[in-house]
């Protein structure tokens, strides 16, 4: 089933250029859009989104409450204290509004699936605080050991597919996928999927890959 999304932005440009995005994408439907939280809450309640997009945190709490996969925060600016807050609130998802439309996509499929997203710049700023990754020249070993399927299947990771996605776009099976998953976290060092696309997305992978 396609995810269902709904948006919120007092921008009606921003809300034109996202739901354009949204359907492009094959697997996701938009419910509908607002451009206050407060007509967005009750949009939500009748229609049940499995995903929300909102720039306006009003309702942040209560919105979270109508998703059954989660609610992304969209921003003009990322700083730690307004991620932090709307993690606090319920969030599961955190993207500025400059994102890419393969990112914005990706971030919904994400959520919609009950994962976490949050966009590139602040998972490098959290990367950088916290040292989740090992030193560069590490990486750049890592890297340079998979093979190209197995960056393929990187590439795709870090963009919020799934095992059965990946193999469907690859013509593999879901095993030679799992497989594949398995090698490339043992190649890289990393202790799952999650750190594994947080570090793709560090590294350029996904603009170099197109």
């Amino acid at each position: 089933m396609p995810a269902s999304v709904l948006l919120i932005d007092d921008e009606v440009l921003v809300r034109r250029g996202f739901r354009h995005a949204l359907e492009e994408a094959a697997d996701v439907v938009v419910l509908g859009e607002a451009g206050r939280a407060a007509d967005g809450l009750l949009l939500a309640q009748r229609h049940r989104p499995q995903v929300v997009l909102t720039a306006d945190v009003t309702q942040l709490t209560r919105l979270c409450g109508c998703a059954s996969g989660g609610v992304i925060v969209l921003a003009t600016e990322g700083t730690d204290e307004h991620l932090h807050r709307v993690l606090t609130d319920g969030a599961r998802g955190f993207l500025l509004k400059r994102a890419s439309h393969e990112e914005l996509v990706a971030a919904v499929r994400a959520v919609a699936q009950g994962h976490a997203f949050l966009c590139a710049e602040m998972t490098a700023r959290l990367l950088d605080r916290f040292e989740i990754l090992p030193p560069i020249e590490e990486l750049d070993r890592g890297l340079g050991s998979l093979s190209d399927r197995e960056r393929q299947v990187l590439v795709r990771m870090a963009r919020g597919r799934s095992n059965e996605e990946i193999a469907r776009e690859l013509y593999l099976t879901c095993a030679t996928v799992k497989s594949h998953v398995s090698h490339v976290l043992a190649k890289l060092g990393q202790p799952n999927r999650m750190h594994a696309a947080l570090l793709a997305q560090r590294m350029g992978l996904l603009s170099r890959a197109g």
